[in-house]
């Protein structure tokens, strides 16, 4: 993985065979980076999930093997107690045309993927909800 930094824009460029969600938390711990936006990534994936929430702290997986367009990913960074949490979501197109959607659980980069991220100045704090099992949003001092 290559990235680059200026001020408060993250751009990371992913290598073949990456485990995208587990090098992108390396590098945003590498940064300092505890909260953020991710404001876009484009690129191929494959032995990707797709997640839907059931309820009750259950998701539903869709795993998607065959390699397959990044088309959208977007979402944030924020703290949970010592830890982040990157909480992504996805539109992948596999060959023929289809698009799959949900929140991104599992992806392995496909020749390459580019992600970029913009380190929020409000403070993003993930915090259990006993009601929906969740790690839902809440903000810290900084908003």
């Amino acid at each position: 993985m290559d990235k680059s930094r200026k001020g408060n824009l993250l751009i990371m460029r992913f290598s073949d065979g990456e485990d995208l969600l587990a090098v992108m938390k390396q590098a945003l711990l590498d940064e300092n980076i505890r909260s953020g936006i991710v404001l876009g990534g484009v690129g191929m994936v494959r032995n990707t999930g797709l997640s839907f929430y059931k309820g009750r702290g259950e998701y539903e997986t869709v795993p998607v093997a065959t390699e397959s367009e990044l088309c959208s990913l977007n979402g944030n960074v924020s703290r949970f107690e010592d830890d982040i949490i990157i909480h992504l979501h996805a539109v992948i197109g596999r060959p023929g045309g289809d698009a799959l959607a949900g929140h991104l659980s599992a992806a392995t980069v496909n020749m390459t993927a580019e992600v970029a991220v913009l380190v929020s100045q409000v403070e993003l704090v993930r915090k259990e909800d006993p009601e929906t099992g969740l790690k839902t949003l809440g903000f810290g001092q900084g908003g």
